[in-house]
């Protein structure tokens, strides 16, 4: 493997109906059957991932929640997870409190993957999260905050107003081994406060998984600030045209736009430069 091409979904390779194109899945299939090395690297879960990509081969390990977790789809195996450490919970356990704030927590008990909260203290926000996931098995809602204690939680998501978030944000940020992707969600008006171990990053996932897939190049594609480390670490870079202005000053260059199929065509047109 030469080149390991990954891409962002969401505002990247996803249009706004929250899917591929049928012109990126044809062309993008037909170039993972000619042996182009592709996944993806996405705030998404397997399951949000796989529903909005159907339809696309899936040939390599995937890389979730910003870089927490690199797992391969077709098993469910989790090949990396940069989960939380017991001081850093009791830290945030403390910040919740204070803030009188519900979050959504992501944890493994054993290889099953759950999304633990505390049901009646759902936001407007969160309801919508996860009425749209009903039915699936991760969902494991309690009744008291102390029940969500679990095995390697990994990640939490506080989805709400940006005025109920700001505090928290600004103190998560000020902690030296944490960090916080805060943005305003890409379909909606709700703010997303999503907490990890600060060594988590689309980044680092990415240098795993070109290491153990043995690629002598990363190319990467994105639009937003969660991007960041993602395009750090790759040797090459491209945002969409559609993407963060902070996030193009770091890229390599810039192309089309994501409702205009830019990730593929990019690749379409600059496939020999990588062979």
């Amino acid at each position: 493997m030469k080149t390991l091409w990954v891409s962002d979904l969401d505002g990247t390779l996803l249009t706004l109906k929250e899917r591929i194109s049928e012109y990126s899945l044809e062309h993008l299939n037909g170039l993972i059957d000619g042996g182009l090395s592709f996944t993806y690297a996405t705030a998404r879960s397997l399951n949000s991932a796989a529903k909005a990509c159907w339809g696309l081969r899936q040939e390599l390990p995937v890389i979730l929640y910003n870089g927490a977790v690199v797992m391969e789809p077709w098993s469910r195996k989790m090949l990396y997870n940069n989960h939380f450490n017991h001081g850093q919970l009791m830290y945030l356990k403390e910040l919740f409190a204070k803030y009188d704030v519900w979050p959504l927590v992501y944890s493994f008990r054993g290889a099953a993957e759950r999304v633990s909260w505390v049901t009646e203290k759902e936001t407007a926000g969160m309801r919508r999260y996860l009425e749209r996931r009903k039915g699936d098995p991760r969902l494991h809602p309690v009744k008291e905050r102390e029940e969500l204690q679990g095995d390697e939680i990994f990640y939490f998501n506080c989805i709400g107003r940006k005025e109920d978030l700001d505090r928290l944000h600004e103190e998560v940020e000020q902690s030296l081994d944490m960090k916080c992707i805060y943005e305003q969600e890409t379909y909606q008006t709700d703010y997303w406060c999503e907490i990890m171990p600060r060594s988590t990053s689309k980044g680092e996932a990415a240098k795993q998984l070109k290491a153990l897939l043995g690629a002598e190049k990363l190319v990467a594609f994105g639009d937003g600030v969660n991007d960041r480390e993602l395009f750090l670490a790759a040797d090459e870079s491209y945002a969409v045209r559609n993407a963060d202005e902070s996030l193009k000053a770091l890229a390599t260059g810039v192309i089309g736009y994501s409702e205009e199929d830019g990730v593929v065509k990019f690749i379409m047109e600059n496939l020999e430069k990588y062979l």
